[in-house]
Protein backbone atom coordinates (compact mmCIF):
# COMPACT_ATOMS: atom_id res chain seq x y z
CA UNK A 1 0.00 0.00 0.00
CA UNK A 2 1.26 3.39 -1.01
CA UNK A 3 0.96 6.44 1.70
CA UNK A 4 1.48 9.70 0.58
CA UNK A 5 2.92 12.10 3.68
CA UNK A 6 2.27 15.43 3.51
CA UNK A 7 4.23 18.22 5.61
CA UNK A 8 4.21 22.14 5.73
CA UNK A 9 3.84 23.09 2.09
CA UNK A 10 1.45 21.31 -0.30
CA UNK A 11 4.08 20.36 -2.30
CA UNK A 12 6.49 19.11 0.60
CA UNK A 13 5.69 15.34 0.17
CA UNK A 14 6.81 11.88 0.40
CA UNK A 15 5.82 8.72 -0.01
CA UNK A 16 5.85 5.15 1.97
CA UNK A 17 5.37 1.73 0.41
CA UNK A 18 4.01 -0.75 3.51
CA UNK A 19 1.72 -3.83 3.32
CA UNK A 20 -2.21 -3.28 3.82
CA UNK A 21 -2.16 -4.32 7.58
CA UNK A 22 0.17 -1.80 7.96
CA UNK A 23 -1.35 0.95 5.74
CA UNK A 24 -4.78 0.17 7.26
CA UNK A 25 -3.48 0.69 10.83
CA UNK A 26 -1.46 4.26 9.71
CA UNK A 27 -2.81 7.02 11.64
CA UNK A 28 -2.84 4.99 14.97
CA UNK A 29 0.99 4.03 14.05
CA UNK A 30 1.68 7.63 13.80
CA UNK A 31 0.25 8.75 17.26
CA UNK A 32 2.57 5.86 18.31
CA UNK A 33 5.50 7.26 16.51
CA UNK A 34 4.90 10.30 17.87
CA UNK A 35 4.65 9.29 21.85
CA UNK A 36 7.74 7.35 21.24
CA UNK A 37 9.56 10.68 19.26
CA UNK A 38 8.68 13.24 21.91
CA UNK A 39 9.75 10.78 24.86
CA UNK A 40 12.40 12.49 26.37
CA UNK A 41 14.01 8.55 27.73
CA UNK A 42 13.74 7.85 23.87
CA UNK A 43 17.81 8.20 22.92
CA UNK A 44 17.44 9.14 19.23
CA UNK A 45 19.30 10.90 16.59
CA UNK A 46 15.97 13.10 15.74
CA UNK A 47 16.23 15.50 19.22
CA UNK A 48 18.00 18.96 19.16
CA UNK A 49 18.86 21.55 21.59
CA UNK A 50 18.41 25.10 21.81
CA UNK A 51 19.13 27.60 24.80
CA UNK A 52 17.07 30.62 25.53
CA UNK A 53 17.78 32.56 28.75
CA UNK A 54 19.91 29.86 30.03
CA UNK A 55 17.38 27.51 29.62
CA UNK A 56 18.23 24.43 27.34
CA UNK A 57 14.65 23.67 25.01
CA UNK A 58 14.62 20.19 23.49
CA UNK A 59 12.69 19.82 20.66
CA UNK A 60 12.53 17.27 17.25
CA UNK A 61 13.72 17.82 13.63
CA UNK A 62 12.37 14.46 11.45
CA UNK A 63 11.15 13.34 8.34
CA UNK A 64 9.42 10.39 6.93
CA UNK A 65 12.73 8.53 7.43
CA UNK A 66 12.01 8.80 10.88
CA UNK A 67 8.79 7.16 10.74
CA UNK A 68 10.22 4.24 8.78
CA UNK A 69 12.63 3.64 11.18
CA UNK A 70 10.38 3.94 13.64
CA UNK A 71 8.20 1.27 12.14
CA UNK A 72 11.04 -1.03 11.05
CA UNK A 73 12.76 -0.95 13.80
CA UNK A 74 10.91 -0.10 16.97
CA UNK A 75 7.35 -1.36 16.49
CA UNK A 76 7.97 -4.12 14.24
CA UNK A 77 10.98 -5.37 15.14
CA UNK A 78 11.10 -8.86 14.01
CA UNK A 79 13.92 -7.95 11.60
CA UNK A 80 11.84 -7.71 8.43
CA UNK A 81 11.23 -4.77 6.92
CA UNK A 82 7.69 -3.52 7.18
CA UNK A 83 8.11 0.21 5.20
CA UNK A 84 9.71 1.97 3.02
CA UNK A 85 10.56 5.57 1.26
CA UNK A 86 9.89 5.56 -2.57
CA UNK A 87 10.59 8.42 -4.62
CA UNK A 88 7.48 8.13 -7.29
CA UNK A 89 4.45 6.03 -6.42
CA UNK A 90 3.67 3.47 -9.44
CA UNK A 91 -0.09 3.24 -7.83
CA UNK A 92 -2.02 6.27 -6.41
CA UNK A 93 -1.54 6.27 -2.69
CA UNK A 94 -4.74 4.85 -0.77
CA UNK A 95 -3.91 6.78 2.27
CA UNK A 96 -2.48 9.77 3.99
CA UNK A 97 -0.82 11.29 7.04
CA UNK A 98 0.43 14.58 7.86
CA UNK A 99 3.23 15.85 9.84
Amino acid sequence: MIIKVGFDYEDDMEYIKCPAKVGRKINQLQWGFWEWLYDRNNEHGYWFEEEEDGHINYGVSYRTDAFIYWLNNIKFKKGKIVARLIETPKTQPKKAIRF
